[in-house]
C-alpha cells in the first residue's frame, strides 16, 4: 500500500507546494550569489586603492561595520528585483526570445503534438499542460513554468518532423518529467534571472549603436570599452555557471528515467537524443537557455572529465544512451542502428517527385509564354507618372507598383496619362480609394484578388506538406505565408530526384558567382501580391539560399514559380545532412 502511494501521480497541490519551497531556496542561492560577488568586487577595489594609495590608512572596524550592511542592502536590493522581474517577465522574455507559438490544430503534425500532450497530461496526473512550437529546423525542446504555475512544453518544428510518434511520446515525457520534479520550475527561474542580465547588456549595445550614428566618429578611431556590459556579462556567465555547479547532472538522467516510467519505451527516447545529438541544436541567441534544453547546443563537445562534470547541465549523451539501452536490454550500437534503419524506411516511404527534363523543358517554354502575356496585359493598367526633385517624370506604373514606391506619398505630384490629368496624389480618387483600401488590409485591385501573379490563373488552396498553401493549377506557382516556410523546409514527405538535385546544385553555384547581379532582382518580371494587390518585392530566397524569390512584405506572403520551392528544400536538406 506504501509503495502505490508512493508511485501515485504528484498532484499539482503538491507540485506548487515544491516550487513554493524552491523559490525560497533559489531566492536564498541568489542572495548568496550576489553577496560574494558584490564582496569580492567590492573588496578587490578596496585593495586595489592600497597600491594606488601608499599613504591609506587602515579602516576602521566600524567602517567594516557599514562596509558589511552597505553590500548586505545592495545584494537584498539586486535579488528582489532580479527574482520579481525573473518571476513576472521571465517565461514571456524565454517565449519570445525564441519565437515561439501555440500550434495550430488544423496542422496535422501539431496535432499530433496537441494528442501526445494530452495523453502525457493524463498519465502524469497534471491537470493542464500548455504546448507551444518553435519555428526552427534544428531538433530540440524544453518545458517552462508559467506565472500562474501551469507548465508548458515546447518543440521545434524540426523535431516534430523528425520523430515518430514513439519518439514524440518520449520527448513530452522527458519535459513532463522535469515539470514533476520540479526541475522546469528552477530552470524557469534561473533562465529568467539571466535574461535580466541579457536584457541590459542588449540596451547597453543598443545605446552604444545609437550613439555612434548619431555622433559618428573619424575613421581610425577606437571605441571606447562600455565597463557596464563587461560587468553584465562577467555577472551572467558566473550566475549560469554558480547554478549550474548547483544543479546536479543527474537530473537529465533522473528525468530520462522517469519518462521511461510514463512510456514504458526506453529505446523511442533514446533515438530521438542521437537525433538531436548529431543534428543542430542551437536555439536562440544565447547560451543562457542552454539549461532547459533536451540536448545542449555543444553535446559533441561534452566528456566524461571533471570539468565537464562541474560545468555543464547535461551529461554526455552517450552516458544517457547506455543507461536508456540498458533498460531496453540492448546496445548503444543497435540503437543506432534502429535509427539508420529508420531514416532508410522513412526515405523510401517519401512521395516521388514527378519530373523529367524533357517535360520540364516544353513546360517551362509554356510559362515564358504565359508570363509574357501576363506581362502585356498590365499594360493598359500603366496609366501612372511620378515627377521627381529634379523635375523629371518617372514611369509609367501600375497603381499597385507606384504606391510601393519608396518616393511616393499622399502630396507627390502624378500624371494619369491615360486622362491627362496632373496633380496631388491625394486629388485623385483612384490612388485616395487604394490607399483607403489598404488601410482596411483589403486588396488595392479587386480584379487581381486571388489572381496567379504568374499566369493571372485562379490560384486554388491545397496542402503541402501538411501546410496549407495557394497553388496555381496552371503553372503549378505555390503561394506561402512567410511563416509557414519552416514547417516545409523541416518535413521531409517528397522524395527529389538526382536530376533535380544536380539542377539545384548548379544554379546554386552560378547565383554564388554572380552574387551581386542575380540579388537585384531585375531579371524577374514585375508580379502583384494575390491578396493585397501592391507589386512583389524580388528578393534572394535568404541569405545562403540566392533564389531569387517573390515577397509581399505586406501580407507576409513569399510567392514560389514553379519548381522554386523544390529547389530550396533540396539544398536545405542537403546542407543538413552534411552537418549530421
Amino acid at each position: 500500500m506504501e509503495q502505490d502511494r508512493r508511485k501515485a501521480p504528484i498532484s499539482f497541490w503538491e507540485l506548487q507546494k515544491k516550487q513554493q519551497r524552491l523559490s525560497i531556496l533559489l531566492f536564498g542561492l541568489l542572495l548568496l550569489f550576489y553577496l560574494l560577488t558584490i564582496g569580492l568586487i567590492s573588496a578587490a577595489v578596496f585593495l586595489s586603492l592600497g597600491l594606488f594609495l601608499p599613504g591609506l590608512n587602515y579602516p576602521p572596524q566600524s567602517f567594516f561595520l557599514k562596509y558589511a550592511f552597505l553590500v548586505l542592502l545592495i545584494s537584498l536590493t539586486l535579488t528582489l528585483i532580479n527574482f520579481l522581474q525573473g518571476r513576472k517577465k521571465g517565461l514571456t522574455y524565454i517565449l519570445k526570445s525564441l519565437r515561439a507559438y501555440p500550434p495550430d490544430p488544423e496542422d496535422r503534425y501539431h496535432l499530433s503534438f496537441l494528442n501526445v500532450v494530452e495523453e502525457m497530461k493524463i498519465s502524469s496526473g497534471l491537470p493542464e499542460i500548455k504546448a507551444y512550437v518553435i519555428p526552427t529546423v534544428n531538433l530540440n525542446s524544453l518545458s517552462l513554468t508559467d506565472l500562474d504555475g501551469i507548465p508548458a512544453v515546447v518543440l521545434t518544428e524540426g523535431l516534430l518532423a523528425e520523430a515518430s510518434r514513439d519518439e514524440l511520446q518520449g520527448v513530452v515525457a522527458h519535459e513532463v518529467a522535469h515539470i514533476l520534479k520540479g526541475d522546469t520550475f528552477f530552470f524557469t527561474l534561473v533562465c529568467s534571472f539571466l535574461s535580466f542580465y541579457e536584457k541590459l547588456i542588449d540596451s547597453l549595445d543598443q545605446e552604444r549603436e545609437n550613439n555612434r550614428l548619431l555622433n559618428p566618429k573619424k575613421p581610425g578611431t577606437k571605441e571606447t570599452p562600455q565597463p557596464l556590459v563587461y560587468l553584465a556579462s562577467l555577472i551572467s556567465y558566473l550566475l549560469l555557471n554558480f547554478f549550474i555547479i548547483l544543479i546536479s547532472q543527474k537530473r537529465e538522467l533522473l528525468a530520462d528515467a522517469t519518462a521511461v516510467e510514463l512510456t514504458r519505451n526506453p529505446v523511442s527516447l533514446a533515438r530521438i537524443i542521437y537525433k538531436a545529438h548529431i543534428a543542430n541544436s542551437y536555439l536562440g541567441d544565447s547560451f543562457l537557455f542552454t539549461p532547459l534544453f533536451l540536448v545542449p547546443p555543444d553535446s559533441k563537445e561534452i566528456n566524461d572529465t571533471i570539468h565537464d562534470r562541474f560545468f555543464n547541465t547535461h551529461p554526455p549523451f552517450i552516458s544517457r544512451l547506455k543507461i536508456l539501452a540498458e533498460m531496453a536490454h540492448k546496445k548503444v550500437e543497435e540503437i543506432i542502428e534502429e535509427v539508420k534503419s529508420q531514416e532508410e524506411l522513412r526515405e523510401q516511404s517519401r512521395t516521388a517527385y514527378d519530373y523529367s527534363e524533357e517535360s520540364w523543358t516544353l513546360f517551362e517554354e509554356k510559362i515564358k509564354e504565359l508570363r509574357l502575356a501576363n506581362q502585356k496585359s498590365l499594360e493598359k493598367d500603366r496609366i501612372w507618372m511620378i515627377k521627381q526633385p529634379g523635375g523629371n517624370w518617372e514611369g509609367p506604373f501600375v497603381l499597385g507598383a507606384l504606391l510601393v514606391r519608396p518616393d511616393f506619398t499622399p502630396a507627390a505630384r502624378l500624371k494619369n496619362i491615360k486622362e491627362n490629368l496632373e496633380g496631388r496624389a491625394n486629388e485623385f480618387p483612384q490612388v485616395r480609394f487604394a490607399l483607403y483600401r489598404q488601410l482596411k488590409k483589403e486588396p488595392v485591385d479587386q480584379a487581381r484578388l486571388n489572381l496567379c501573379p504568374t499566369c493571372q490563373s485562379q490560384l486554388l488552396e491545397a496542402f503541402y506538406e501538411g501546410v496549407k498553401i495557394k497553388k496555381c493549377p496552371v503553372c503549378t506557382g505555390k503561394l506561402i505565408a512567410m511563416d509557414d516556410l519552416v514547417k516545409i523546409l523541416s518535413r521531409k514527405e517528397i522524395r527529389f530526384p538526382e536530376a533535380l538535385k544536380q539542377k539545384a546544385n548548379s544554379l546554386q553555384e552560378s547565383l554564388l558567382k554572380t552574387r551581386a547581379r542575380k540579388t537585384t532582382g531585375q531579371e524577374k518580371p514585375g508580379a502583384f501580391c494575390p491578396e493585397c494587390g501592391l507589386l512583389m518585392t524580388v528578393r534572394p530566397f535568404s541569405y545562403h539560399y540566392l533564389i531569387p524569390v517573390y515577397k509581399c512584405y505586406n501580407c507576409g506572403l513569399v510567392w514560389f514559380e514553379s519548381q522554386e520551392l523544390e529547389l530550396i528544400q533540396i539544398l536545405v536538406e542537403q546542407k543538413y545532412q552534411r552537418k549530421a
